[in-house]
């Protein structure tokens, strides 16, 4: 039986039509009923509103109907990015087998927008999260023990505190498909500070799922073998890997002058909003909100606030079109905002795997989007190497995800295009200098931190501001430092 299902590219395609040559992938051979479904394209326009299946998510869906025909436990993990339709690849199946089934999902919002989608596509369901009074609990769960068809949209602590309850005797073996989503949040939460996931293979353990199916957008090796430990219990599961690529992604590597002046810069057209600046700390993310509230609708966004703010600004964001969130990483999981056209980092990534699932949240509908990672001299992470050098930065990414790319260049990113990005404040200080030459450091910075005629785009910043940048272009060799005095030297 074949054990790892990979959609490959054999050249990248400008569209998703699957009839279109240069796609190589598998299909698993059915003896199914169900293989029939998949070329009912009634169906599909009729329950989700869709022509055709992409070519993974037909590769999934006749696996899940395969799984669904024997009698062992079937196990299936799929890599997909992040806009790509996962969701249809548990939706379509469980439209058609109309069996008994459970999500998992590790955030609210998650679960309230599946719960959205389901209710869209005329699937029952049913919500359990916590903060339910005891009485809507019982009917919830005693809906899901009497309708054989029903889905229950939930969380690991849910159903932890089930199995204690002793509720989950009700419906064990009686569940055809155990889905995860966003199942790196099991090793990289679980290990940390969530130790709920790591209780999963219990709850697994109880139910006895006919099939459990995993999802996640990324997958480096560390999260892979965390998966297999704690979701599949050191079993083997077929594997079906899209590539972490998403090629309507620009990615621009910024060495800035003023991360927050760039931020403005970048965010000025209309065109670049909305957009999502994503901060290290909770209160980089208040600070960001508050400075660029000044140029436009910003608010903030973590996981210290409570559930009634926190579903206020999903709510905001979501319908506006020119609003910016200032957020940790605690915003956008599987959150389907479609129209994102700008992420920007406010610092270097640690991790392949974070950045392109924070990347990902942007340009779901298709259309081009802008990932700017805004990085200082000083900044060092394991991924300093792919945004710092010159070299491709998406060829940089995806050997970290162990993945193969077919040339070392691309046409989307900032080291192998010129993307006309100049950065804040670098060409007013130029043509300071250029007009006052040998002018010290400390008169410069005054200068240009006060409203004139060779300033006007400066006067919002400081004087440590402008002192840091001026070092910083005398650092890279673009003025000259004598002594104290700095001298733009190009025009010279």
């Amino acid at each position: 039986m074949v054990t790892n299902i990979y959609f490959l590219w054999h050249k990248r395609p400008r569209s998703w039509n699957p009839g279109k040559p240069g796609f190589i992938f598998a299909v698993m051979p059915l003896q199914s009923v169900y293989i029939l479904m998949i070329e009912d394209r009634t169906f599909l326009k009729e329950r989700f509103g869709i022509s055709y299946l992409r070519p993974y998510q037909e590769l999934t869906i006749s696996h899940i109907f395969e799984a669904a025909e024997r009698n062992e436990t079937g196990r299936i993990l799929c890599v997909l990015p992040t806009g790509s339709g996962k969701s249809l690849c548990f939706m379509y199946p469980i439209a058609v087998m109309r069996k008994r089934s459970i999500i998992i999902y590790p955030l609210l919002s998650l679960m309230n927008d599946q719960a959205e989608r389901f209710r869209a596509c005329g699937i029952p369901h049913v919500l359990l999260r916590g903060g339910l009074g005891q009485d809507e609990r019982k009917r919830l769960i005693s809906s899901f023990i009497r309708c054989s068809d029903t889905v229950m949209i939930t969380n690991p602590e849910m159903l932890i505190s089930m199995k204690k309850r002793g509720e989950l005797k009700a419906f064990r073996d009686k569940t055809e498909l155990l889905v995860i989503d966003e199942v790196h949040t099991a090793v990289t939460w679980g290990e940390s500070f969530r130790s709920s996931y790591l209780l999963l293979p219990e709850i697994i353990k109880e139910l006895k799922p006919h099939i459990i199916l995993a999802f996640t957008a990324t997958m480096d090796e560390r999260i892979e073998k965390g998966i297999t430990e704690h979701i599949f219990g050191g079993r083997e599961a077929s594997i079906v890997r899209c590539s972490s690529d998403r090629e309507n992604i620009f990615y621009h590597a910024v060495k800035s002058l003023s991360k927050m002046q760039d931020a403005v810069k970048i965010l000025m057209p209309r065109s670049s909003r909305p957009a999502v600046i994503f901060c290290r700390s909770r209160n980089l993310a208040e600070e960001t909100a508050t400075y660029l509230s000044r140029y436009f609708e910003t608010r903030h966004y973590h996981a210290g606030m409570g559930r009634d703010e926190k579903i206020d600004t999903e709510t905001w964001f979501g319908k506006s079109g020119t609003a910016v969130l200032a957020s940790t990483s605690a915003y956008g999981m599987g959150v389907d905002k479609k129209n994102i056209r700008t992420i920007i980092h406010l610092s270097l990534p640690f991790s392949a795997s974070d950045f392109l699932q924070e990347s990902g949240r942007g340009g779901r509908d298709g259309r081009r989007m802008d990932s700017y990672v805004l990085y200082s001299d000083d900044e060092d992470t394991p991924l300093s190497t792919v945004f710092k050098k010159r070299s491709c930065i998406r060829t940089g990414l995806l050997h970290m995800m162990n993945e193969e790319t077919e040339t070392d260049g691309c046409l989307a990113c900032s080291s192998c295009t010129d993307d006309g990005y100049i950065r804040a404040g670098e060409q007013e200080i130029l043509r300071y200098l250029l007009f006052h030459p040998l002018s010290s450091i400390d008169n410069a910075s005054a200068a240009l931190s006060s409203p004139s005629i060779f300033s006007r785009r400066l006067c919002t910043w400081s004087e440590e501001e402008i002192r840091k940048a001026i070092i910083t272009l005398a650092e890279e060799g673009k003025i000259r430092r004598m002594g104290k005095r700095v001298i733009n030297m190009s025009y010279w």
